[in-house]
């Protein structure tokens, strides 16, 4: 393929095989602290419209992952006409803990009494899973490059 523009935007998310090959070709990670990564796993709930607040949004850093395991959640209450909810925890894949599951910390997540009602007499449409960059600025895979370096 053929690309003809003056800029060209590299935004392929996590470990990417075209940000890696431009990371290798301009020496992109000379200098900096060691990428590291997480899950996200999401959920897309439509729940009772009595429970449901458009443009509420929720944040929580830490339980029920231990003090030393990096994550949280969040959970917001979608605009969309229907009364939709999307929920999602992540986890930092540098846990030490080999027994841990993602999947099951976010089901203990929404097991707890303060977002447990949240979900009662709803239902999961959609859900999916995916791997995220973390680690501060010098780590975006986003890179938009000069056409005459390419």
């Amino acid at each position: 393929m053929e690309l003809h523009a003056k800029v060209t935007v590299f935004a392929e998310g996590c470990h990417g095989h075209l940000a890696k090959q431009l990371y290798k070709k301009f020496d992109l990670r000379a200098n900096c602290d060691p990428q590291t990564y997480a899950i996200g796993i999401k959920e897309l709930w439509e729940i009772d419209p009595a429970k449901h607040e458009p443009g509420r949004v929720e944040h929580t850093v830490g339980w029920p992952l231990d003090f030393k395991t990096y994550g949280g959640s969040f959970l917001y209450h979608l605009d969309e006409g229907s009364p939709l909810v999307a929920v999602g925890f992540v986890v930092g894949l540098d846990y030490t803990n080999p027994y841990l599951s993602p999947y099951r910390e976010f089901q203990r997540y929404k097991h707890h009494p303060a977002i447990r009602s949240t979900f009662e007499g709803g239902k999961r449409i959609a859900y999916g899973a995916r791997a995220l960059n973390e680690g501060g600025l010098q780590v975006s895979i986003m890179l938009i490059l000069d056409n005459n370096d390419i």
